[in-house]
C-alpha cells in the first residue's frame, strides 16, 4: 500500500499584526493528474496572490488577521474531502483554532474578487457551525446517492465542489475530529466513495449537530448547505450604476472542464502535441449476454456502433446472427468477474490481428457513448503508458485495505500495454466477484492509479444536477431502465452554439477527425 502523503506545493502567509487572533485559510486541492490540472492549480494560486497584493486586509478584517493560501496535492485518497480533513489538522497543521472560515477550492475553481470574497465573509457569523457553496438538487432518487431521501429527493442541497465551498473553521474542526483515524466513532464511515460533494453534505447533516443557541426554537437541529448568491457554476458579471465597468456578482465560481483538453500525458511526460485519436485506434469489447441481445444491442447498433469499427459483443454464447463471441464463462446475476478476465484474454487475441489499436474500453450492453469524445479523450493520453481511464468511485478509503477503481457501467478505458499487464498478473477470486472492483484492486496493488475522466457517467443523464453536465461535457451514460435510451442518444447529441446556455450539452460528433 502506497503511503498517503500531503505535499504542500507552496503556501502564503501575510500576517497584518504581531498578534494573530484570526485566519482565513484558502485551500487548492489538486490532483496529480493530468498536468494541465496542476498548472490550473498554479494559475489560481498565483492568481490569488496577485490579487492579495493589491489588497489591504486591515479595511476588511481587524489588524490581527491573516490570510494564508495553500496548494495541496491529492494522494490516494484526498479526492474526497472528508479523507483529507484529518490530514489538515493533524500532521500538516493547517487548521487550527486560528482558522474563523476556510474557502476550499478545486483546480477548476475560479476567484473572481479575493476583496469581494472576504467582504462576504466579514458579513457572515465565524461562530457558527456552517458553510456555504452553490446548492445542487436531485430531481428524483438516483443510485449515485444511494436514494438517500427517496420520498422528497428535491430538498436537499449539496455543494457544487469546483464552484468553491466556504466552511466555518469551527465545522470544520469538529468534522476533523469525527474523521480522525483513531475516531471511536469511525464505523460512521461508508465503505464506498461515489459522490464527494453528496456524501460530504450527507455526513454533515447525519453527524453534527448546531449548538443549542444557534437554533430557533422548533427548527431541526440539523445542519444543511446554505446557498450563497457569490458562488456560481459559471461567471457571472453585473453592470453597477455607478461604476463605468462590469463587475464581477460570482466571486467563486466553475470553470468549464473540457475531458480532452490539454496537451500531457496523464502522468506528467510532456509531449509535442495531442495525438490524432479515432474510433478506428479503439478497441471496443462489449460485455452481454443471451437474454439481453435483441433488447440491448438493437440499441447500440441503432445508436453509437456506427462509430465503433472495432467492436465486439462478448456474450454466454456465441449468436452468428449478431454476432456475438462466447466467452465459455455462464451467466450470473452479479459480479463477472471471470467474464471480463476472458474478454480481455479473447480481446488481446483479436487486437494481434487489428491494425494500429492503442486502446481498449470495456463497456457494458447498456451504455450509451460518444465515440468522437471517447477519441478525443484519449488523444491527449499516451497510449504507450499504464493508462487506467473512468469514472472514479473509491472503496475503504478510510481504511489501509482501501482503493480507488473505475466504475464499469461508465465505460473503462485501458491502454494496450495496461491491458496485457492485467492478463498477466490479475485474477479473480471467484467467478462471481465485481469485476470492476477486482481490477481496481489488481491496479493498485500493481502501482497504476485510477485516473478519472470528466464526463464519464455511471448513470442516467436525469441521476445528475444539470450545472454537473453543462460543466463536464458527457462522455457517457449508462443504464437503459425507465427510459428511452435513444431518444437520449439523440437528445445528448443536439448541436449548440458555442455562446448557448442549454442542458442538452453537445457530444461533439463533429469534432474534425474524432470519428471512427
Amino acid at each position: 500500500m502506497p503511503a498517503i502523503l500531503l505535499v504542500l506545493l507552496s503556501s502564503l502567509s501575510i500576517c497584518c499584526g504581531i498578534i494573530r487572533a484570526g485566519e482565513v485559510l484558502l485551500v487548492i486541492a489538486c490532483p496529480p493528474f493530468p498536468v494541465q490540472a496542476t498548472n490550473e492549480c498554479l494559475a489560481l494560486f498565483d492568481s490569488v496572490r496577485e490579487q492579495h497584493r493589491q489588497l489591504k486586509l486591515a479595511e476588511i478584517f481587524p489588524s490581527d488577521y491573516v490570510l494564508k493560501v495553500h496548494v495541496m496535492h491529492e494522494r490516494f485518497n484526498y479526492w474526497t474531502l472528508l479523507h483529507a480533513l484529518p490530514h489538515l489538522r493533524g500532521q500538516s497543521r493547517l487548521l487550527d483554532e486560528r482558522t474563523e472560515w476556510i474557502i476550499w477550492c478545486q483546480h477548476n475553481t475560479h476567484v473572481s474578487s479575493v476583496r469581494g470574497l472576504l467582504e462576504q465573509l466579514r458579513h457572515q457569523d465565524p461562530g457558527e457551525l456552517s458553510f456555504y457553496g452553490h446548492a445542487l438538487y436531485d430531481s428524483e432518487a438516483t443510485i449515485i446517492h444511494h436514494f438517500s431521501n427517496y420520498k422528497d429527493p428535491q430538498w436537499f442541497p449539496y455543494p457544487m465542489l469546483s464552484a468553491g465551498v466556504i466552511f466555518t473553521g469551527g465545522l470544520l474542526r469538529r468534522l476533523a475530529e469525527l474523521v480522525a483515524v483513531n475516531a471511536q466513532n469511525s464505523s460512521l464511515h461508508s465503505d464506498f466513495s461515489i459522490d464527494a460533494s453528496h456524501e460530504l453534505a450527507r455526513f454533515i447533516y447525519d453527524n453534527v449537530s448546531p449548538t443549542s443557541g444557534s437554533v430557533d426554537p422548533g427548527m431541526s437541529r440539523k445542519i444543511v448547505l446554505k446557498s450563497a448568491s457569490y458562488i456560481c457554476p459559471t461567471a457571472e458579471s453585473v453592470h453597477i450604476p455607478e461604476a463605468p465597468s462590469i463587475v464581477p456578482r460570482c466571486m467563486l465560481h466553475a470553470k468549464p472542464e473540457e475531458p480532452f483538453a490539454g496537451l500531457s500525458s496523464s502522468f506528467g511526460s510532456r509531449k509535442e502535441g495531442c495525438l490524432d485519436t479515432t474510433g478506428s485506434h479503439i478497441y471496443f469489447a462489449i460485455k452481454t449476454c443471451a437474454k439481453f441481445h435483441k433488447e440491448r444491442i438493437t440499441i447500440i447498433e441503432r445508436t453509437w456502433a456506427t462509430d465503433a469499427r472495432n467492436r465486439r459483443y462478448y456474450s454466454d454464447v456465441a449468436d452468428v446472427g449478431i454476432p456475438t463471441i462466447s466467452t465459455g464463462i455462464p451467466n450470473v446475476q452479479t459480479g463477472h468477474c471471470a467474464k471480463t478476465m476472458a474478454i480481455l484474454q479473447l480481446s488481446l487475441k483479436d487486437i494481434s490481428e487489428q491494425m494500429d489499436i492503442r486502446w481498449l474500453m470495456l463497456v457494458d450492453d447498456d451504455t450509451l457513448l460518444s465515440v468522437p469524445r471517447v477519441s478525443a479523450l484519449l488523444s491527449c493520453h499516451n497510449h504507450t503508458e499504464l493508462v487506467y481511464l473512468g469514472q472514479r468511485y473509491g472503496y475503504r478509503l478510510h481504511a489501509p485495505d482501501g482503493f480507488n477503481y473505475h466504475t464499469g457501467g461508465a465505460g473503462i478505458l485501458l491502454s494496450l500495454p495496461l491491458v496485457r499487464l492485467i492478463v498477466e498478473r490479475c485474477s479473480c477470486p471467484s467467478a462471481s466477484a465485481p469485476d470492476d472492483m477486482i481490477l481496481g484492486y489488481c491496479l493498485h496493488a500493481l502501482g497504476v492509479s485510477a485516473v478519472p475522466a470528466a464526463g464519464m457517467y455511471q448513470a442516467r443523464p436525469q441521476d445528475y444536477a444539470r450545472e454537473l453536465l453543462q460543466l463536464q461535457p458527457p462522455v457517457s451514460f449508462h443504464k437503459f431502465w425507465n427510459t428511452e435510451p435513444e431518444h437520449t442518444y439523440r437528445r445528448w447529441r443536439e448541436r449548440t452554439t458555442r455562446n448557448e446556455v442549454s442542458p442538452h450539452c453537445i457530444w461533439l460528433s463533429d469534432i474534425p477527425g474524432a470519428g471512427a
